[in-house]
């Protein structure tokens, strides 16, 4: 594997997306790489046991068969992500890729917003005593960051910006949603009250 392969491996391999918005060039670069080797990375990712996926201008890995400990690992953290969407899609319905938000337009919601405010103190991932809304946002928004969904833009001014790998967690919610709705139709007699 050359430097750049073994950079993307490094990245995916950690559960990571590689988008084509993100800030650092060097994300945004390895993205090209990826878009222009694609049919020669593929084979080799497979052979070593994971398959290189393409999304809407983001890429990722995931595996042909993984043991059930690692199926339910991922199915906790895909709850979580379905999560923290629902979070920030109560602060601002329109937040898609590209968007920009600043955490303190947040942190004005939460005072204001019941909702939000339960979700946030719901996404805690443990309880810590003295943690105040500033504290649990920050923690939230480096995970996010962590995960690959929105990177820091404007450190000065406290923008970040949501990357294409948010699409993810979107297509998650479609496909949960024409789920529920294939069981419904799977069993009109529940549905109609009988």
């Amino acid at each position: 594997m050359n430097n750049r392969t073994s950079e993307i491996f490094e990245i995916l391999s950690k559960g990571n997306f590689i988008c084509s918005n993100a800030v650092d060039n060097q994300q945004r670069y390895l993205y090209t790489y990826l878009e222009e080797h694609f049919d020669d990375l593929e084979p080799k990712f497979r052979e070593i046991g994971f398959q290189l996926e393409e999304g809407n201008n983001y890429y990722y890995f995931s595996r042909f068969n993984e043991s059930n400990p690692n199926v339910e690992s991922k199915i906790e953290k895909a709850l979580r992500w379905l999560d923290i969407l629902a979070f920030f899609t109560t602060f601002r319905k329109d937040l898609c890729r590209g968007a920009r938000f600043k955490p303190l337009d947040i942190l004005n919601q939460v005072e204001i917003n019941l909702p939000m405010k339960e979700q946030l103190q719901n996404l805690r991932k443990k309880t810590v005593a003295g943690k105040n809304y500033q504290e649990m946002l920050t923690d939230l928004l480096k995970e996010m960051q962590k995960e690959g969904f929105i990177d820091l833009e404007n450190e000065l001014e406290q923008t970040w910006k949501i990357l294409d790998s948010w699409d993810y967690l979107e297509k998650m919610v479609t496909a949960v949603n024409i789920q529920d709705e294939n069981e419904a139709n799977a069993n009109p007699a529940q549905n109609s009250g009988n």
